[in-house]
């Protein structure tokens, strides 16, 4: 674990000034506390052996209740800053993390699990805030408490000192023994995690598949399965948290009731007084209490160990090459005339063969182009590099505007893209199309759901633009569904725009509602449709039929003529 604890270590520097303030804090608190038991020790020595009354001691339960107070503040405030140290340190991971699977891109991260992927970003960061906000501090504490408490008991009590410095090392280490197979047991919970999380993504989102074919009872125990396991391993962990607190009582016990028979020998031998006694007897559990809190913090190292793990996982995949990351201004766009694909060759990986190979093709404004062919034959690793998604392995893509000029930089920025599942989250119908141009206001949306033939539907709905639709949609038809989606592309006013099956699974109906309204759109921009089905492929001006990695382009009159 070498490697991540070079990693935790790295992640602990950011939240420095903070953790530095919560240690500042906590080792003055330590020192108020060391202040308070020797008040105390006075206080009972007056009164037990000098015979004080209470009214004499006045001066000294008024320190108490000061000390008291001061230190009770400066506890709050420690955890306060040790809070903050943990929550601007997460905060900070989870933007880096979503920073760079944006980066990274919907291919790169295609081949791994969605639901380990989520574990990893939620529940994976969110473990590595204890580690911040409780560990490191309460680790600093372990070294700072009992070296102020040794240098008390120093200067009271020589043996005392040589007993607690003797026996205090013990107790990390044999903690260190019990505890070691806690992070194997950790690591295994972790995966199990993980798996139960994919798991139940993934049950879920087959929840209507596995019930049509009668599996869903199965599935559930599959799920009930792994829930189980990762129920075991955990109580696995709490056995061990168990067995190091134990081993943690035992040694500070021990080690307590050396000093006190050491004490109580001597204090019947008048070699010592009640004082001193007294005194250091108070401070010796204060010199273990942090070893107590550093031990019921420590399973939050051994999470955060494995969830760092996970997280570098995702911070190691390969970014995709950015294209055309300048974007025009407003004032510099050029219209888009046609954007052509010049011997284009594209595959997925180093090593694996080419999925398109010498590909040259152009599409043109108002004109809808329908791509066509077999599953697997291309057609989406077309609209991924059209899109910016996938870089070319040989040849280029080109926009130019309508003189013939090529467009150097941002067009990518102005295409709209419409997939063949589209995502509609919870909220309203302005806040989903919002999603294309946060800025817009009703009349732009009005326009765009005009132009996708959205708007009758719309304002049918009890609330307008204002109406929720539920998650993914639920409140809507799949020909809606559609529909919006395409208005939410729309409302930016893309200059070229994609779609993925727009049609698929709609009835004759819809499919015809959603067509014209796609041959519409073609009107003023570039419209690239991937299709199985025959009523775009009428519609369409031109048709690209992806056959083993090649092109076959048909226009409207060889279609008809064939």
């Amino acid at each position: 674990m070498r490697t991540e604890d070079r990693k935790l270590t790295a992640l602990a520097s950011r939240g420095g000034l903070w953790l530095g303030v919560a240690v500042a804090l906590n080792g003055a608190a330590g020192a108020v506390l060391v202040l308070q038991l020797v008040v105390l020790a006075r206080i009972v020595d007056d009164l037990t052996f000098k015979a004080y009354g209470f009214g004499g001691e006045t001066r000294h339960l008024m320190w108490m209740v000061a000390l008291l107070a001061v230190r009770c503040v400066l506890v709050w405030l420690a955890d306060m800053a040790s809070v903050a140290a943990g929550m601007k340190v997460v905060a900070a991971l989870r933007a880096e993390v979503l920073a760079h699977l944006l980066r990274v891109g919907p291919l790169g991260i295609a081949g791994r699990g969605a639901g380990e992927t989520v574990t990893a970003l939620v529940d994976g960061v969110d473990a590595l805030e204890p580690y911040i906000a409780h560990y490191l501090p309460r680790a600093a504490m372990m070294v700072v408490m009992p070296l102020m408490v040794l240098a008390c008991v120093a200067g009271l009590d020589g043996w005392s000192f040589l007993i607690l410095a003797v026996t205090g090392p013990l107790v990390p280490l044999f903690m260190a023994l019990v505890g070691y197979r806690a992070q194997a047991i950790m690591d295994r919970q972790w995966t199990q995690l993980l798996l139960l999380g994919a798991g139940f993504l993934d049950f879920l989102q087959g929840l209507t598949t596995l019930r049509l074919f009668g599996h869903a009872r199965q599935a559930v125990a599959v799920v009930a399965t792994m829930a189980d396991g990762y129920r075991r391993t955990t109580l696995s962990v709490m056995r061990v948290a168990f067995l190091t607190s134990a081993t943690l009582e035992f040694f500070a016990s021990l080690s307590i009731a050396l000093v006190a028979v050491v004490f109580g020998s001597r204090l019947l031998a008048g070699h010592v007084d009640f004082y001193t006694a007294f005194l250091v007897l108070l401070l010796a559990p204060e010199y273990f209490m942090p070893l107590r809190a550093f031990s019921a913090s420590y399973h939050a190292r051994q999470n955060a160990a494995v969830a760092m793990q996970r997280i570098s996982a995702l911070l190691v995949l390969p970014e995709a090459p950015v294209a055309d990351v300048a974007p025009l201004t407003a004032a510099g766009q050029a219209p888009i005339a046609l954007v052509a694909c010049q011997g284009v060759s594209a595959g997925y990986g180093a090593g694996a063969n080419a999925v398109l190979e010498h590909v040259s093709c152009q599409f043109s404004r108002d004109a809808l182009t329908v791509l066509v062919g077999e599953s697997g034959a291309g057609k989406t690793t077309l609209m991924r590099l059209v899109l910016g998604l996938l870089s070319p392995r040989a040849g280029r893509i080109v926009a130019c505007d309508s003189a013939g000029r090529e467009l150097e930089g941002g067009w990518h920025d102005r295409i709209g893209w419409v997939p063949q599942h589209p995502c509609l989250p919870c909220g309203s119908i302005a806040d989903i199309l919002r999603l294309g141009a946060p800025d817009a206001d009703m009349a732009r949306l009005r326009m765009a759901a005009a132009q996708a033939d959205a708007l009758s539907f719309i304002e049918a709905m009890p609330d307008g633009f204002m109406t929720c639709v539920g998650e993914r949609g639920a409140r809507l038809s799949g020909g809606q569904v559609r529909r919006l989606a395409l208005a939410r592309a729309l409302v930016r006013d893309p200059a070229i725009l994609v779609l993925d099956e727009p049609t698929a699974g709609l009835d004759p109906r819809s499919e015809q509602r959603v067509t014209d309204t796609i041959r519409r759109c073609a009107s003023g921009r570039i419209v690239i449709v991937a299709t199985h089905r025959q009523m775009l492929v009428d519609a369409a001006a031109q048709v690209l039929v992806v056959e083993n990695g090649t092109l076959r382009c048909q226009r409207g009159a060889e279609r008809a003529a064939a």
